[in-house]
Order: C-alpha cells, then structure tokens, then sequence
C-alpha cells in the first residue's frame, strides 16, 4: 500500500499564510509611504486659482450694513448678515444662502482689493475706504471667524499667536483651527498672519 506525502501540502499552505500575512503589511506602508514621497516632491507648478466667471459669481442684492454713526470711530465694528445667491441647476436658477458679515471703521484709508471684479468686467466706484467690510466665513474650513477688538485676546484665545509690533489692534480670529488675520493691512486687507487659511 502506498503512503500519501502531506509535507508538499503543508508546505504550501505555510507559503500562503505567509504571504496572506505580509500583504496587508506591504499594503499598509505603501499607503503610509505614498503622501509622504508626494509631499516631498511636489507639483512641477503652482496650483492656479481662477478667477470666477461672470456666469459662476455669486449674486446679491445691496444692502445697509451699518449707519455711519455706528461706526464712527476707528476700529468700532458691526456685525451683520447679507443673502447670497449661487448660480444652480434648481428650477430658481440659484441657491441663495446667509452670510455672516462683519464691517469696521479702520484707523486710515487702505486700498480695496477689487481686481477680483475688474475680472468680472465691473468698474468699482470706491477703490479704497476707511471702513472694511467682509464675509465671516474663513476661506480654510467654512467656519465663522471672530472680529476680536483686543489683540491680546488673540494671544490668549486663539493659539498664543503674539502679532508683530505693527499689528498689535483689532484682529479677526476663526476660533475652529486658529487662523488668524489683520483687516488693516495696507497691501492684503484681511491677510493671513497665522493658521491653515490658504487666502484672505
């Protein structure tokens, strides 16, 4: 009578459950590995942003934010809410949407950035003012950034960023991941001093 030889099989089994062992090992860094090496290296060009079309830009109605009297000296503020319409594929046409606001009389003038609609192919009748005036929403993750009157505020709440000498007044703080920025800044009103916000 011949004897059947299970050392082939056992030897294969043992081959697989190695194999079935290592593979999620191997799949785990290569998906630990992958961002690394892509962060390393990065894009042979910067990322473009393009300004909106005519047709994509938001829509809204003018409204009164604020009497002048409310905002009579510098760095006194209001905030306020405004309708924002978003072109959509609806039997409307749009999406409209409220918008947190925020308006503050500056110190001096500074110099609107309105190239946005000169791109849209409007001609702005103010082009630089003493009073700035912006939505709440932080570019970074959509939430709703603070006016803080007192830079110190800023220091203490909001990750113990120390501004510079020159900025040490009123700044606007987004309390979810800690950006921060300065609506007087003559060059980038509303530029980003710290924190992950990618823009104004």
């Amino acid at each position: 009578m011949a004897t059947i030889d299970a050392q082939p099989a056992a030897i294969e089994r043992r081959k697989f459950l190695k194999l079935a062992t290592r593979l999620p090992i191997l799949a785990g860094l290569a998906a630990t590995v992958s961002p690394l090496l892509r962060f390393l290296k990065p894009n042979v060009e910067k990322f473009r942003i393009y300004a909106p079309t005519a047709q994509d830009a938001p829509r809204g109605e003018a409204i009164p934010v604020a009497m002048l009297s409310e905002l009579a000296k510098p760095w006194d503020f209001k905030y306020f809410v405004f309708t924002q319409k978003y072109p959509q594929y609806t039997p409307e046409g749009f999406k409209a949407a409220s918008v947190p606001g925020v308006a503050v009389r500056l110190p001096y003038k500074i110099r609107l950035p309105v190239g946005w609609a000169k791109g849209l192919g409007l001609e702005p009748k103010i082009t630089e003012s003493d009073i700035y005036v912006c939505s709440r929403i932080c570019p970074h993750l959509g939430c709703i950034f603070n006016y803080v009157p007192n830079w110190r505020e800023v220091t203490a709440g909001y990750g113990g960023y120390v501004p510079a000498s020159n900025r040490r007044h009123a700044l606007m703080a987004c309390p979810c991941h800690l950006s921060i920025y300065d609506p007087a800044d003559r060059e980038v009103p509303g530029r980003v001093l710290s924190g992950p916000a990618p823009r104004p």
